[in-house]
């Protein structure tokens, strides 16, 4: 549990969504807290549990922040209560509830075990895709680049399971085009890398929706 913490305080203090309620409309949030120093979590592959705590804290802030940035209800989760399966243990068990309410725990969820990127990709892929969806009904069309030219090269044979999420996230710019992500799909997410790529989602939601100038690469 002590690896937990630490990689969970590592995740929560690099993104600190709740920032955005309180920028200026047309000026970019801040997304630059200074990062943790380096330990031996940090640097450890994380389990699929580990990943749902993280990510969950993190979908639960953005929308919060983005709600009260736009002045728009903005949760993506679905009404009702929502029941797990299986047995987990009880530190995951609401993070596991808030990303099944999204539809994002990805098929055969590492749980327990050393969660591959790609995996990682195909719950975001599918978070962005919600969140997106529940934005244009609310706030309306984009205004900013929605498809880039350059594309990263995604190491994962076109018929994996996998490839098209990773495919929505780099057209979309949803994660930055050098991430580890692309290029080692299958090696196991580790703890420092996993608030890089929910930070690159919570900049390019705003991005999508804030009439800001943007580069086409």
């Amino acid at each position: 549990m002590n690896r937990y913490r630490l990689v969970r305080a590592a995740g929560v203090n690099l993104l600190l969504i709740g920032a955005l309620a309180s920028q200026p409309s047309q000026r970019e949030p801040h997304f630059h807290a200074p990062p943790p120093k380096p330990t031996s979590a940090y640097d450890a592959p994380l389990t699929g549990y580990e990943v749902a705590v993280i990510t969950a804290e993190f979908i639960v802030n953005l929308e919060r922040g983005l709600s009260e940035a736009f002045q728009k209800p903005l949760s993506t989760a679905s009404a009702g209560a929502t029941r797990l399966e299986g047995n987990h243990p009880a530190w995951a068990q609401e993070a596991l509830r808030e990303l099944k309410s999204r539809g994002v725990i990805p098929p055969r969820f590492s749980a327990n075990r050393p969660m591959p990127r790609y995996q990682v990709g195909q719950m975001l892929a599918q978070y962005a895709q919600r969140l997106d969806a529940r934005m244009r009904e609310q706030i309306g069309a984009p205004r900013g680049v929605l498809r880039f030219r350059t594309q990263p090269t995604i190491a994962l044979e076109r018929d994996h399971p996998a490839y098209r999420s990773l495919q929505y996230l780099a057209q979309g710019g949803w994660v930055g085009a050098g991430a580890t992500l692309y290029q080692k799909p299958t090696e196991p997410i580790l703890g420092k890398e996993l608030p890089d790529l929910l930070r690159d989602l919570a900049r390019r939601a705003l991005e999508r929706y804030r009439d800001e100038p943007h580069l086409e690469n």
